[in-house]
């Protein structure tokens, strides 16, 4: 199953000394962007971070939600960031679907 994720990161930076961001970056932001780096090298993922902002938007394959909760939160950046995840329909079950409705419109209404 394809899965819609988009990740928002939640503003931290302004209230911390630069010495504590570079603790941040090195102990939470590199180790999460390394994991999706090899999800993406297995074929999991498919996306990437947005141009200039601190913000992503990935497809990401996982058999279910629950393992797609549990792959972001074993992200040691989890938490700090807002998440949003949308199941995807593939474009042949969309098809499936569309055909279906235009035949109960047919066998009601004619063609």
């Amino acid at each position: 199953m394809q899965f819609f994720v988009t990740g928002e990161w939640v503003e931290h930076g302004a209230l911390l000394p630069p010495d504590q961001v570079a603790q941040v970056l090195d102990a939470a932001v590199l180790p999460s962007l390394r994991q999706l780096a090899q999800w993406e090298d297995e074929g999991r993922v498919r996306g990437g971070i947005l141009a200039g902002q601190r913000a992503g938007a990935f497809l990401l394959e996982a058999a279910s939600a629950d393992e797609v909760g549990s792959m972001l939160a074993s992200l040691p950046f989890w938490g700090m960031v807002k998440w949003s995840v949308v199941p995807l329909q593939s474009m042949r079950a969309a098809i499936q679907r569309e055909q279906q409705v235009v035949q109960r419109i047919r066998e009601r209404h004619g063609p």
